[in-house]
């Protein structure tokens, strides 16, 4: 992408995707701490005294860079559709957020994996992009088109990661996650777009608590197949 033209409509697409896995070492949030979603974070659901420093330090660092995606593509969201001056640099981190999912996964499955999840997040953010675009024009049939698209590719990320993980990842588990996550940006973003602000609020409450539930499942799958490294 070198130009100009072209960054807004990948910021825009960047509102109505998340994607998929993994980790770094990191200190513990505050939201990991609090046990708002639905299997707990770190202290409800595992317990401090049962789990290893190395399994708390991959749990809050899931947690922390799955929430820093929710919050850059809310802060994205609400940037863009003020016209904020800040809306370059906020969504300049948003997909560098992306690179960071990508990377994550390398001290895991290796550097090549990490490029191939990266590619397909960048392939998810374009489809999104001309999604929206047709969505603009009024075009249904090309709507369902890019839709399609966009669920391919949700599917092959889903599958990206089983096929890592076999055991703990389960095919069905895996596209049925990224698929709520879709569905639940996408709430947002419309959300804000109709200035319905009470839903808007209450959309990235579901899309925050969704979004510890996949940091804990693919915290939980990688602890289940690298346990060496976690005890």
């Amino acid at each position: 992408m070198t130009s100009t033209r072209r960054v807004i409509p990948l910021a825009l697409a960047a509102l109505v995707i998340a994607t998929a896995v993994v980790l770094m070492v990191s200190g513990k949030t505050e939201a990991a701490a609090t046990p708002t979603h639905e299997h707990g974070a770190v202290a409800a659901h595992h317990g401090h005294a049962g789990i290893s420093a190395r399994e708390l330090a991959l749990r809050s660092t899931m947690d922390r860079l799955w929430q820093e995606h929710v919050v850059w593509t809310r802060l994205a969201i609400i940037s863009l559709t003020t016209g904020a001056p800040d809306t370059k640099e906020t969504v300049a981190r948003l997909l560098r957020n992306q690179t960071d999912l990508g990377n994550a996964v390398k001290p895991f499955y290796g550097a090549a994996a990490g490029k191939q999840l990266t590619a397909l997040l960048r392939e998810h953010i374009l489809i999104a992009a001309d999604l929206i675009a047709v969505a603009k024009k009024g075009d249904g049939a090309g709507v369902s088109a890019q839709q399609a698209r966009w669920t391919k590719n949700a599917d092959e990320i889903a599958a990206l990661l089983s096929s890592a993980n076999p055991r703990f990842w389960n095919p069905e588990a895996m596209k049925t996650m990224m698929h709520e996550h879709l569905r639940l940006t996408t709430d947002e973003v419309v959300a804000r777009l109709k200035g319905d602000w009470a839903a808007d609020v209450k959309a990235y409450d579901r899309v925050e608590r969704e979004i510890l539930h996949m940091s804990e499942m693919l915290a939980d799958g990688l602890v289940g197949q690298f346990p060496a490294r976690f005890a």
